[in-house]
């Protein structure tokens, strides 16, 4: 079996295995999923649709709508949430695919956890589904407008 066959990532993408209302967005090579894993709303992973680890495996494509992508979602962010500050981050040690965690950071998040400490904070519980899945919407709907496959396609990127 290759990685690609064992790889959670791809599994998940290629069984749909989670909610629809947990897809944010997906082109034809970025899905965006709200995390499950933690009750910080607006915690979201950004994930290659290709199975490849870092960066450097990118091809040319997926190199020019990663950034677009990246930013757009930030904005986003800070247009629907209080975020003081959106921490963007990829390890791929447990999951070697490559994804970026992206979360928002707001004034409620206790100080233990700003900064380097948001990798100890707590994975249980999951969100509010309800919370979640509105900010799901509300993105979704933005996300819409600011597509960078559709922006390049159209000349405007």
């Amino acid at each position: 079996m290759n990685s690609q066959e064992t790889c959670l990532i791809c599994a998940r993408q290629s069984s749909h295995e989670d909610s629809p209302l947990n897809l944010v967005y997906q082109d034809e090579f970025w899905s965006i999923r709200h995390s499950q894993e933690t009750d910080i709303l607006g915690y979201l992973s950004l994930a290659s649709r290709r199975h490849f680890l870092d960066l450097a495996q990118a091809n040319t494509e997926e190199l020019a709508t990663y950034g677009p992508l990246l930013a757009a979602i930030m904005k986003s962010l800070h247009s629907l949430l209080p975020c003081q500050r959106i921490y963007t981050f990829t390890l791929a040690e447990v999951v070697p695919h490559f994804h970026v965690h992206i979360i928002p950071r707001t004034a409620q998040l206790a100080p233990a956890f700003c900064g380097r400490g948001i990798l100890s904070y707590p994975t249980a519980p999951g969100p509010d589904k309800q919370r979640a899945g509105e900010i799901c919407s509300k993105l979704r709907q933005l996300l819409h407008t600011l597509s960078p496959c559709q922006a390049r396609k159209a000349g405007t990127l």
